[in-house]
């Protein structure tokens, strides 16, 4: 029986990859690690210690372009429609500024990081609207560019 790739296998696929190819990490979270930066909203006022948070899995930036990851092991919607949130609405807009403080950034992009398969692809192009890019990790051990602005990667 062949073994599953697992979402904390892509992440750090991605993150080797990023790195060879000159993009500083920021930060990283694996699955179920609780290592990772927790972005809040704007107006939640804390009642619990990541109510409303959003953990990217990778935040990364290269050329004054700032990229956020969320990764999964399979296609999602739920984390499709999450990144287009987090694209399309300033909720999280303090905590981001707060995250990026150090660094000169000209422009955030939002988006995924997948085990590659035919249908997490054929899914992802139905939801290309609600992300900035799409990654795939393959089998072969060889990530796949399947949908960014040009010259991003």
């Amino acid at each position: 029986m062949e073994r599953r790739i697992t979402e904390e296998q892509a992440t750090k696929a991605i993150l080797e990859w990023l790195e060879e190819n000159d993009w500083e990490i920021i930060c990283f979270d694996f699955p179920q690690s609780g290592t990772g930066v927790s972005l809040h909203p704007n107006k939640e006022l804390r009642t619990t210690k990541n109510k409303g948070a959003f953990i990217p899995d990778i935040v990364a930036i290269k050329n004054k372009t700032v990229v956020f990851f969320e990764n999964k092991d399979r296609f999602v919607l739920d984390d499709f429609i999450k990144v287009q949130d987090l694209k399309n609405n300033n909720d999280y807009s303090t905590s981001i500024k707060r995250l990026l403080i150090k660094f000169e950034y000209s422009k955030i992009l939002y988006g995924v990081g997948l085990v590659y398969s035919e249908h997490a692809e054929q899914k992802t192009n139905q939801h290309l609207d609600k992300i900035d890019f799409a990654i795939f990790y393959r089998e072969d051990k060889t990530i796949k560019i399947h949908f960014a602005p040009k010259k991003l990667f």
